[in-house]
């Protein structure tokens, strides 16, 4: 392959590595598009009537910005600025819910899915009599027993006792609490910023002569990982947003932002 001349297909993948150690911290591979941007800032000696007699650059910059079609947890974690905090035998992760519930029993009792933690006797706090457009309605607040304006609860048994001589079986009310799961849960601490990586980007490029394909790749040593981020929901999948910055390498003494492979196999 003639690498004065090809055509870039695809950009396979972007890997992200710690720099001290090597670990993989993410991959992305479902690239939609991206871009890779150099600039410097050109500072102008000039003489008469504002002419350009000479130049000399600074503030060198190389940014690589993407977006990915999946949203990638190892990259989410980077983004926060810390490792996620994962419970996969215990559930020991407060989830928020959000139910609507049927009432039974004569219009007595109704059911949470899971059991509400919180302080005891204010697990849930308050429930609300759903109205015909799913809306919120008449609200009762939590206490030790139920009365004609309070409820009552018991996560043991995850029965909501309903004020008296107020619903009717078939009816539905609206729920709010916490109850503990297992899972991963990724936090965002206004204290703590995305840090380093080395980002490993392979292209596919063609040769324009006999249409050869070959790997090629660019290496951005250490750069710092964008604390900006916008995720958009609507009609269609969410992407993840992703920019890393080159800094310079000064550990190698090389002081390098990037370089490109092309093997010659």
């Amino acid at each position: 392959m003639d690498y004065d001349k090809y055509a870039v297909q695809t950009l396979e993948t972007v890997t992200l590595f710690e720099p001290a150690s090597g670990k993989c911290l993410a991959i992305l591979d479902e690239i939609k598009d991206a871009s890779l941007e150099g600039a410097a800032d050109t500072i102008w000696a000039t003489g008469a009537s504002g002419k350009r007699l000479s130049s000399f650059k600074t503030n060198k910059t190389l940014v690589f910005n993407c977006n990915n079609g999946y949203i990638v947890g190892g990259l989410l974690a980077q983004q926060f600025g810390g490792a996620p905090e994962v419970a996969d035998t215990t559930a020991t992760i407060p989830m928020p819910a959000f139910e609507y519930l049927t009432v039974e029993d004569g219009g007595t009792t109704a059911l949470t899915k899971n059991a509400a933690i919180g302080t005891v006797g204010d697990e849930i706090g308050w429930i609300y009599k759903m109205n015909k457009d799913r809306s919120q309605g008449q609200e009762y607040a939590q206490a030790a027993a139920a009365t004609a304006t309070e409820f009552s609860y018991d996560p043991a048994t995850r029965e909501i006792t309903l004020p008296t001589d107020v619903f009717q079986d078939g009816d539905e009310i609206i729920v709010f609490y916490e109850y503990l799961s297992k899972g991963v849960k990724f936090i965002d601490r206004s204290d703590v910023y995305a840090g380093d990586a080395k980002a490993v980007f392979d292209y596919l490029v063609k040769d324009p002569c006999d249409a050869s394909l070959r790997h090629a790749m660019f290496v951005m040593p250490r750069g710092t990982i964008s604390d900006n981020f916008s995720f958009s929901f609507g009609s269609d999948f969410a992407v993840h947003p992703f920019s890393i910055e080159a800094a310079a390498d000064i550990c190698s003494k090389t002081n390098e932002y990037g370089y490109w492979i092309f093997p010659s196999e």
